[in-house]
């Protein structure tokens, strides 16, 4: 009797872990799918021990190399993903929306807003 419960045991042991082990795999496999859906591709490379590599730093953009004129004031900024968006007061032409790509350093996009003083 003893050993039968010594071999259940042991067998449940192993699927537990066995159950651990493809639990594990599915969350990788999953984040490299969402990494890829959103089109974070550092974040799906791994290096040769199966370990996330960083990305490299990007060079940010002096604010001259934004296209913005002087006295421009920076009155919100957001990091989503590699972009970084700011809102920008500028001064006698109202607000502006600009979207800086953070891998390149370039002004993805520089929007007026209408109707702000």
């Amino acid at each position: 009797m003893i050993t039968y419960l010594k071999i259940i045991v042991i067998v449940l042991g192993v699927m537990i872990a066995a159950g651990l082990v493809v639990i594990g795999l599915k969350l990788v496999e999953k984040s490299n799918e969402l990494a890829e859906l959103t089109g974070d591709e550092d974040a799906a490379v791994t290096d040769e021990a199966g370990l996330s590599a960083l990305p490299e730093a990007a060079a940010l953009s002096a604010p001259d190399d934004l296209g913005l004129p002087a006295g421009a004031q920076v009155r919100r900024m957001t990091a989503a993903g590699h972009r970084l968006i700011l809102v920008v007061a500028v001064p006698d032409a109202g607000e502006r929306i600009v979207i800086v790509d953070l891998r390149s350093g370039g002004t993805v996009a520089n929007i007026g807003l209408e109707g702000t003083p």
